[in-house]
């Protein structure tokens, strides 16, 4: 991982530990049945054994425990490892976020020292946004013959109002119910043309058909009925639809510049100005940087603790 780990872990990571201790466990379990097994042997030998044969098996078992006893310990050592590297990867991991943390702070007050040149453009910009409002408001108050008024410069950044516009008009034929004539139905393709010739009166009015040809049909409905429809002529619009256009306020009215550093000049305020009153703000210098006035050394007197203590 990192130095820290490695002074404390040589090359082992928290991970790698875990691992360890997993097989740890398994020989453990291993190590357990063989005392288990070991005791059996030797309990079962008890009365049929010589002493040599039951100090083999009592060897047998004694090393068996021997594994055990090592197993454990191995185990232990590791879950203590395995804490300690978990820790030191923590600290690590919070060290590395602090470093990164100095870095990117050191990285920003390099920056904040752009800001008072990005002011000074930002105003460079307010600057010649109202040099053109003062010409374009001159301009219209004296407009050359057929000239059209111009917007002034920060009408390009609203999107203005766009009203309903036919861009096709078209006469087509469709159906349409007998009784609502003034709409086609929807689903022109459920119609089963009935009769094609004169002019019949209609069941429910005798209103429902111009004199002259027409065709008839029965329209199939969503709930599976059928109604009486007629072809009528249809205006067919296309149309670009209302859309509502969006405003945006004058950078002066928005646009803050606080100074870059206490005591510091503000290099602007917004507020609503006209475009005269706006240069005339604009062309006033900016004030001097504010000095701090030194301190001067002042004396006050405290008891000491052990005063203050017998005091109370």
């Amino acid at each position: 991982m990192g130095k820290l780990i490695n002074k404390i872990l040589g090359k082992s990571s928290s991970s790698d530990i875990a691992t360890a201790i997993t097989k740890a466990q398994a020989e453990l379990a291993q190590a357990e049945a063989a005392v288990a097994a070991a005791e059996e042997q030797y309990e079962a030998n008890l009365l049929t054994a010589d002493k040599k044969a039951l100090r083999a098996l009592l060897d047998a078992k004694t090393e068996a425990n021997i594994d055990v006893d090592q197993a454990r310990a191995r185990i232990q050592r590791l879950t203590r490892d395995h804490e300690a590297a978990l820790e030191a990867e923590a600290e690590s991991d919070r060290q590395a976020a602090y470093d990164r943390a100095k870095e990117l702070t050191a990285t920003a007050r390099k920056k904040l020292g752009d800001y008072e040149k990005a002011a000074m453009a930002i105003r460079d910009v307010l600057r010649a946004i109202a040099e053109a409002d003062v010409a374009v408001e001159a301009a219209n108050e004296n407009l050359p013959a057929g000239a059209a008024r111009l917007d002034k410069a920060e009408a390009a950044r609203s999107s203005p109002n766009l009203y309903k516009e036919t861009v096709k008009e078209e006469v087509v034929e469709l159906w349409a119910g007998v009784g609502d004539q003034s709409r086609p139905v929807e689903h022109q393709h459920r119609v089963r043309v009935e009769r094609v010739g004169k002019r019949v009166r209609s069941r429910w009015s005798e209103d429902d058909f111009d004199e002259g040809g027409y065709e008839k049909g029965y329209y199939t409905t969503d709930g599976g009925g059928s109604i009486e429809v007629v072809k009528r002529r249809f205006i067919k619009r296309t149309f670009l639809p209302d859309d509502t256009g969006h405003f945006a306020a004058p950078l002066h009215q928005k646009v803050e510049l606080p100074p870059a550093i206490v005591g510091g000049p503000v290099f602007f305020e917004p507020g609503s100005y006209h475009a005269p009153g706006l240069l005339a703000k604009l062309d006033q210098p900016l004030p001097p940087r504010r000095i701090r006035a030194e301190r001067k050394p002042e004396i006050e007197y405290v008891l000491a603790p052990k005063e203050a203590a017998n005091a109370a």
